[in-house]
């Protein structure tokens, strides 16, 4: 099962994909992350965490935990620890992550790997940042900040390369069936059936 949580004053989707067991995995925790975290406590077992680039809108949550693995594409990571790259800074304040805080599981572009018994593909999507990814699981695709409904993320922030970004996108509509359910870290859900048809910066294929 799949929820959606809008928090934060940049309205980040924030998912917690869970299993009948009631163990769940946490894509992009986001900012003003409380409320969640304790609807999660009371409900599941928490078991990883999923990072689809590190801006503090999608990365701040996970300071609640200190114990589950942190999955991010290799290259983010470092970002963690940076407030410019982060974006703490343009809310005046410094990342709240140092080297060693968080059990980090580094990725690599279309690693493959299996929790609470969905598995899970990554793909390297550059563009928004350098190190962003997106991840299929289960026929479903979250695409943190480089596929919107329609749209895509931001490129003039630190890291972002708008060549990349058309390569990323162009990459994602050819990899996946035109069915998959899109779950974007900002606005509504799509599919990439949809995205083929309307996205602004995919028109022109």
């Amino acid at each position: 099962m799949v929820e959606t949580f809008t928090i934060g004053g940049f309205q980040t989707n924030t998912y917690v994909i869970s299993n009948d067991k009631k163990e769940c995995i946490i894509i992009d925790p986001s900012l003003d992350f409380k409320p969640v975290y304790k609807y999660i406590d009371e409900k599941y077992e928490p078991k990883a965490i999923l990072l689809t680039h590190a801006h503090l809108d999608h990365i701040d949550g996970a300071k609640y935990y200190d114990n589950l693995p942190v999955y991010l594409y290799k290259s983010a990571e470092k970002m963690l620890y940076d407030s410019h790259a982060s974006l703490y800074d343009i809310i005046g304040k410094k990342t709240p992550f140092k080297k060693g805080d968080l059990n980090i599981v580094p990725l690599s572009d279309n690693q493959e790997f299996n929790l609470i018994g969905f598995n899970i593909r990554v793909m390297h999507t550059p563009g928004h940042t350098e190190g962003g990814c997106v991840y299929y699981i289960n026929g479903d695709l979250f695409t943190g900040d480089t596929l919107f409904c329609g749209t895509c993320g931001r490129t003039d922030f630190p890291t972002g390369n708008p060549e990349a970004m058309l390569k990323s996108l162009n990459r994602i509509v050819e990899s996946f069936p035109d069915d998959t359910k899109v779950y974007p870290g900002h606005d509504r859900e799509s599919t990439i059936g949809f995205e083929k048809k309307y996205n602004y910066y995919l028109k022109d294929r």
